[in-house]
């Protein structure tokens, strides 16, 4: 009977020897159940004997993964927790805010670089406008991160608040220019074969990231941090119209679809716009107080 119970303890904490044992022979099955299915297509003895091995070791291996689970995140927090970058990360929102805002920033130059030299390949002025949307979304993060490094004071954060704003309204109005392209000439944006598709899965995930970051960021007294958010709202906004005229190109090219083009650009701009409207006026009550507040303590 302790026997039993001994083996029973082992399967339900597995460790050591007897873990890496169960590995072994758990590639072994798998591998061996896998040969079977693609090199004997027709059903044997030996695969009505295989199958339920397979699928008590799988079922046994997720056990293992999700036993260890917790460990292994405490293991992994413990080893962030020794460099000061991801050490930062992990307590400070933010700060992970600003740092992952640099790689974001790192990555749209990179992605600028590539729109530019399809626009000089194509000759494209759809090409053109696209890049030079995103050069001024890169150039307000880029003043952020700049803002937030040499000059982080309220008054500062609120002048740099604004002028987002006011470069939001801006770019409102450039990008209802480009969708008048799409509308008037019938250009595009094509991606090549099966790129749109990760470039669909990566856009609407851009998007729902950016909507769940807005809500946290109004939690946080830090406007560059909401500054930040904002931006990549716009961004993943001005994505969704881009990714509809690539599909659109794509699936129906056959079809004139620029009215639906328009009017999924117009929406975009509109809420960009009541973005950039909002920034500004909040700003200004912002620096109007902070104004009244040292008036009064001098």
């Amino acid at each position: 009977m302790d026997f039993f119970k001994k083996i029973w303890e082992k399967i339900k904490n597995p460790h050591g020897i007897y873990l890496i044992l169960f590995y072994i022979v758990f590639a072994i099955i798998i591998s061996t159940t896998l040969l079977f299915v693609f090199l004997i297509p027709n059903q044997t003895f030996w695969h009505f004997l295989l199958y339920p091995f397979a699928a008590m070791s799988l079922t046994y291996f997720v056990y293992t993964i999700v036993y260890f689970a917790p460990k292994m995140r405490e293991d992994f927090i413990k080893l962030l927790r020794k460099n000061k970058i991801t050490s930062g990360m992990l307590d400070d929102y933010g700060y992970r805010t600003l740092v992952l805002a640099i790689i974001s920033f790192i990555l749209n130059i990179a992605y600028i670089l590539f729109i530019a030299v399809m626009a000089i390949k194509s000759l494209s002025i759809w090409y053109i406008s696209i890049a030079i949307y995103y050069l001024v979304l890169i150039f307000m993060k880029g003043n952020v991160l700049y803002s937030k490094k040499v000059h982080n004071t309220p008054i500062k954060q609120a002048k740099t608040y604004r002028i987002s704003g006011i470069l939001f309204i801006v770019l409102t109005v450039a990008f209802s220019g480009i969708m008048l392209l799409t509308y008037k000439i019938n250009t595009h944006f094509e991606y090549a074969g099966l790129i749109i598709y990760a470039v669909a899965l990566f856009t609407f995930y851009k998007l729902g990231l950016a909507i769940f970051n807005i809500f946290k960021a109004r939690k946080q007294d830090d406007l560059y941090i909401q500054s930040i958010r904002n931006i990549n709202l716009a961004s993943a906004l001005i994505s969704i119209v881009v990714l509809q005229v690539a599909m659109f190109q794509a699936f129906s090219p056959e079809n004139n679809l620029n009215y639906a083009n328009a009017i999924t650009g117009g929406v975009m701009c509109l809420i960009i716009l009541i973005l950039g409207v909002y920034m500004f006026i909040n700003a200004n009550n912002t620096i109007k107080n902070l104004n009244k507040e040292q008036t009064k303590d001098e």
